[in-house]
């Protein structure tokens, strides 16, 4: 085993058993290969999003919204009909599927790791081409879900009278900032004074 970035056709056994990589078309089909699993990473990534957002859809429908809703009523005995059941069901075979998904991802992760980890140079090359092109293919779709995240700013029309709050709130935060900052010099002061 190479314990330094190496460029060559035979790898030997490559990460599992019964996989040998000898021969140039080999190496060649086993780059194209790691690079489709890299994309195949990166993809992962947005179902992964896309999975938690309905989880946490079906727990926001689910949970009480209003303010009335207390733990109280939450217990009531009409709280433990079938509907309950089902919709209890449905949140947690979604975060199973979550939770099978991140499995996947990190076992996918790992296998990536493994493979950069023979040092070779040709499957590092792969690694990171299959990485670009995923991160190409699939970073509008992580970036949309980021961007929905942030809460919507409405803008407000400004009349002349919203206006001059504004610049008035300005003015009274640097006056009363001004009268502290007066105030604590003066302590400074005092305090030095009584020290000589």
């Amino acid at each position: 085993m190479h314990m330094w970035y190496w460029f060559g056709k035979d790898l030997g056994v490559f990460l599992f058993p019964g996989y040998v990589v000898t021969t140039t078309w080999g190496m060649i089909a086993t780059c194209f290969g790691i690079a489709a699993l890299a994309v195949l990473y990166e993809g992962t990534k947005v179902l992964q999003y896309k999975l938690r957002q309905m989880t946490l859809d079906s727990l926001a429908k689910t949970s009480p919204s209003t303010e009335n809703s207390t733990l109280i009523s939450r217990i009531s005995s009409r709280s433990f009909n079938a509907s309950f059941f089902v919709q209890c069901s449905s949140y947690w075979s979604r975060w199973l599927l979550e939770v099978f998904h991140w499995s996947f991802h990190t076992l996918m992760g790992y296998i990536i790791m493994m493979a950069a980890m023979t040092y070779n140079g040709y499957i590092t090359i792969a690694l990171v081409c299959g990485a670009a092109i995923g991160y190409w293919i699939f970073s509008p779709a992580l970036m949309s879900f980021s961007i929905k995240q942030f809460p919507q700013q409405k803008s407000v029309q400004c009349e002349v009278e919203c206006a001059d709050a504004i610049v008035n709130s300005e003015r009274r935060q640097s006056t009363v900032s001004f009268v502290a900052e007066q105030i604590a010099t003066e302590v400074v002061a005092d305090i030095h004074a009584t020290q000589t």
